[in-house]
């Protein structure tokens, strides 16, 4: 009988896919979130800076031709508040409350097509630095799959400069992506923010560590528990800007439903959570999802061979959890 070698499954690195989404997108919340609660005077909603976000992503002033100036014929765009809570699945009478205590903030106004963040914005210190943090968030996800050989598109001969308003755009919608989640594996918006940073925080020395990533780089390579990190309620209330009292409430009940254990002095990802059906979905929709965004990037000329030549500032910093 002839034995053929053995077949060496695809490596699809799902895991790792998923590891450098959450961490990009988190970065993306956080930063937002931050930005929202210093221009609005300080006051902590956890849910204005998504809000934000989607509007943002709406206003098509604004993103146009960034970092230059808007195009002379741009659709201002905007979205209506029902829209909105179609779109992030929340109660009509939630999102028109934040919208206007976002609106008294002087951080949107409404106009005929919708609510819009207005183009004077643009060029506020922080809504420029976010705007930047955003953008080069997007281009460290595709610097990172460049540098553990991950699938990425081959760059499209293109007859215009870069343009970095379609990765702006498209970083945004992978922030807001994060929420598609919920209600399947979390139950709200605060419990994805905290389970995510839970899970970046935990495994990050594996994430940024070139030899540790690969080996546990597949959906059936779980970080053992002895590898990952514990986290503190006070450490991620002091990297999200989050009251350290909501933290912990939702910690003690995100550990009462078992998707968080108990480990010395702060929290790990339960292994139902990392290593149930659930990752593995998690997991796939990660490859497909960050196949799809970067996909949308070729038109725009986005340089995948060399993605460091993308960005604006350079590497954005993580979030702290130290």
């Amino acid at each position: 009988m002839n034995i053929g070698p053995p077949v060496t499954p695809e490596r699809t690195q799902s895991r790792l896919a998923s590891r450098l989404l959450v961490e990009t997108q988190l970065t993306s919340l956080v930063r937002a979130i931050a930005i929202v609660r210093k221009l609005a005077g300080g006051s902590f909603v956890f849910d204005r800076g998504i809000f934000f976000l989607a509007i943002l992503r709406a206003s098509g002033e604004v993103l146009a031709d960034w970092p230059n100036g808007p195009r002379s014929q741009t659709d201002n765009g905007g979205i209506s508040i029902n829209a909105l809570s179609q779109s992030l699945h929340r109660p009509f009478e939630t999102v028109r409350r934040h919208v206007n205590a976002l609106i008294d903030a002087g951080l949107c106004v409404r106009t005929n097509s919708g609510v819009v963040i207005p183009m004077s914005l643009r060029a506020d210190p922080d809504v420029a630095a976010l705007l930047v943090h955003l953008h080069d968030s997007l281009v460290w996800l595709a610097d990172e799959f460049h540098a553990f050989d991950m699938p990425l598109p081959r760059p499209a001969t293109v007859d215009h400069p870069y343009r970095a308003d379609i990765t702006l755009a498209a970083s945004i919608d992978l922030a807001l992506g994060a929420f598609d989640n919920v209600g399947m594996f979390v139950s709200d918006w605060l419990e994805l923010a905290i389970v995510g940073a839970v899970l970046v925080a935990s495994v990050r020395r594996i994430t940024l560590d070139s030899e540790l990533s690969r080996q546990y780089s597949e959906t059936a390579t779980v970080v053992p528990i002895e590898l990952r990190d514990p986290v503190s309620a006070a450490a991620i209330a002091r990297a999200m800007t989050i009251p350290y009292s909501t933290v912990r409430r939702q910690i003690l009940a995100t550990t009462a439903d078992g998707k968080l254990i108990e480990r010395g002095r702060g929290v790990l990802l339960s292994d139902d959570m990392l290593a149930g059906p659930g990752a593995a979905i998690m997991g796939a929709t990660a490859t497909m999802r960050t196949a799809a965004l970067f996909g949308r990037l070729v038109p725009g000329g986005f340089p995948f061979h060399d993605p460091k030549s993308a960005y604006v500032a350079g590497r954005p910093a993580l979030v702290d959890f130290s």
